[in-house]
C-alpha cells in the first residue's frame, strides 16, 4: 500500500537529510486521516524527502525511518536495520565481558522509538510512545529474528510503552524474575519485569569503569545508588570502603544481594535507605567525608518548561554533596535528562562554592549511539571533577 504524504510547513529539508530524525507539530500541516504508527512520506514544495512514522496526536509528530523514499519499509528493511545494530554490538570490543547490552537504541540505530536491551539470553523491549508501539509491535517477529541470527534469545519480555507502569507480557518464553549478568568482574541480578528502565542502567557502564579506575584505596560514597552499579565497580576497583544511599529500601536490598553476588565482603560496604538531602545533612553534621562522591539522580527535567527548576535542584544537590568531599577528593555528577545539556550542567558546577577542575566529561556507553545531527539523543551527561 502506498504511504500517505504529509507536507512540511517549515524549511526542514536540509536538517532532515542531514540526519535529524524528529519533526514537531508546528512544522507539519494538520494531519488528515492519519493514525499513530502510520507510515508516511514527508514532502515539501520540492517533492518527497523521507519516510517516517506518524504520531498525529503528539507534539513530536513524525520520526524519520528512511531517507530513500523509494525503499519499502518491509520485512527485509526491518531485519536489515535490527541485524546491523546487533552485529555492531557483537563486534564492539568495549562490550567484551558484558552480558547486559543495549542491542537496539532507537534513533541511534535507525529504529526510531524502539529500545531493546539484552540481559544474557533475555531481551526486554520498550516502545517510546503510542506511535512507536503501533509501528513496531506488529513488526517485532522480524526484529527478534534478526537478533536471533546474531545471538539467539530464549526469552523476550515486552515492557510496552516507555513510562507506563504495568505488568508487561512474555512475548517469547517465560523470563525469570531475575537475570544474572556480568559487567567485567561485577555481577548483577536484573529485574527484567519490574526494575527501572528495562531493569538496569546499562548506559552508565563506561562511567562505572571510570569510577573503578579511580577508587583504589578510596572511601567512596554513591548516592541514588539503585542496585549498586557504581558501588560494586568501586569496591572491585579497590575501594577501602563504600557507602551506598537510595531512598528505596527495595533497591538497597537488591544492591546488597549484588554485592554478595560479586564477592564483595560485607565489612567493606554500608548502605542507607534514606533521602539524599537528609543523608548529606546528617553526614555533614557528623563531619563525615569521603574521597570520592558520586551523585546520579533521576531526571529532574521531564520537559523544557521544568529545566530552570531542574538546574536549581542540581545545584542544591551538588552543593550538599561537596560538603562531604574530603580534602583532595573527587566528585562525579550525572544527569539523565535530555533537556539538560552538558553546558547547562557545567554552568551549574561553575556556580558552586568550591574549586572544581573537570577531569572528564562523558556520556552513555558505545551501545547507546548518538547521531551527530541529533543532540537530543545525548541524554546522559557524566562530569568527573577534582575538588579543591
Amino acid at each position: 500500500m502506498k504511504a500517505k504524504t504529509w507536507r512540511l510547513l517549515k524549511p526542514l529539508r536540509k536538517g532532515i537529510l542531514g540526519g535529524h530524525p524528529w519533526i514537531y507539530d508546528r512544522a507539519l500541516a494538520p494531519p488528515s486521516g492519519l493514525a499513530a504508527g502510520d507510515v508516511v512520506t514527508i514532502t515539501d514544495e520540492a517533492g518527497p524527502i523521507a519516510t517516517a512514522i506518524a504520531d498525529p496526536d503528539s507534539p513530536l509528530r513524525a520520526r524519520v525511518l528512511e531517507l530513500d523514499v523509494a525503499r519499502p519499509i518491509d520485512a527485509a528493511w526491518i531485519r536489515g536495520r535490527a541485524g546491523a545494530a546487533a552485529r555492531r554490538r557483537a563486534a564492539d570490543p568495549l562490550l567484551a565481558g558484558c552480558t547486559g547490552v543495549r542491542v537496539i537504541h532507537g534513533e541511534g540505530d535507525g529504529c526510531p522509538g524502539l529500545v531493546i536491551d539484552r540481559y544474557d539470553t533475555t531481551a526486554v523491549v520498550v516502545f517510546d510512545g503510542a506511535a512507536a508501539s503501533a509501528f513496531w509491535r506488529p513488526r517485532l517477529p522480524d526484529v527478534i529474528a534478526a537478533l536471533d541470527d546474531v545471538q539467539p534469545l530464549a526469552h523476550v519480555w515486552l515492557r510496552g510503552e516507555r513510562g507506563q507502569r504495568g505488568a508487561g507480557e512474555a512475548w517469547r518464553g517465560d523470563p525469570p524474575e531475575l537475570v544474572a549478568i556480568a559487567e567485567d568482574a561485577a555481577r548483577f541480578h536484573v529485574d527484567v519485569r519490574h526494575g527501572q528502565k528495562t531493569g538496569f542502567f546499562l548506559d552508565q557502564r563506561d562511567n562505572r569503569r571510570l569510577i573503578a579506575r579511580h577508587a583504589d584505596a578510596a572511601r567512596v560514597l554513591n548516592v541514588f545508588s539503585y542496585t549498586g552499579g557504581f558501588s560494586i565497580h568501586a569496591a572491585l576497583g579497590g575501594a577501602e570502603h563504600v557507602t551506598s544511599v537510595d531512598i528505596a529500601a527495595s533497591a538497597i536490598a537488591a544492591l546488597e544481594a549484588n554485592l554478595a553476588l560479586s564477592g564483595v565482603p560485607s565489612h567493606r560496604h554500608e548502605s542507607a535507605a534514606m533521602d539524599a538531602f537528609d543523608f548529606f545533612a546528617r553526614a555533614a553534621k557528623k563531619r563525615r567525608t569521603w574521597d570520592l562522591v558520586i551523585v546520579d539522580p533521576p531526571s529532574f527535567a521531564p520537559s523544557e518548561r521544568t529545566k530552570p527548576a531542574a538546574l536549581a535542584a542540581y545545584g542544591k544537590l551538588a552543593a550538599a554533596a561537596l560538603e562531604v568531599v574530603g580534602p583532595g577528593g573527587r566528585f562525579a555528577l550525572a544527569s539523565c535528562s535530555s533537556h539538560v545539556t552538558e553546558a547547562d550542567l557545567l554552568g551549574v558546577a561553575a556556580e558552586l562554592p568550591a574549586a572544581l577542575r573537570l577531569r572528564c566529561a562523558a556520556g552513555a556507553g558505545s551501545d547507546h549511539p548518538v547521531l551527530p545531527a541529533f543532540p537530543e539523543g545525548r541524554y546522559l551527561k557524566f562530569l568527573f571533577f577534582d575538588v579543591g
